[in-house]
């Protein structure tokens, strides 16, 4: 059974928005080890905390995820 093209609409943009969580917390942690190193190496500053930090995603952001998918599947 297909989807209707508003369920494909819905699907789509739920898998845009968990892949950019995923990647989201992915940056999160590599943040906190290149923080624990800066600590260790006493390189640990404000400046340095706010650099690591990840970007939020926008709404902007998960509809082009969901185009990018939408692509595969408009190929034949």
């Amino acid at each position: 059974m297909s989807s209707n093209p508003y369920e494909l609409r819905f699907n789509l943009l739920s898998m845009a928005q968990g892949y950019l969580q995923d990647k989201q917390e992915q940056d999160k942690d590599f943040a906190y080890q290149a923080w624990d190193l800066a600590r260790e190496d006493g390189k640990a500053n404000m400046e340095l905390w706010k650099e690591l930090q990840p970007k939020s995603y926008s709404i902007e952001d998960i509809k082009k995820k969901a185009t990018e998918l939408y692509e595969f599947v408009e190929q034949k």
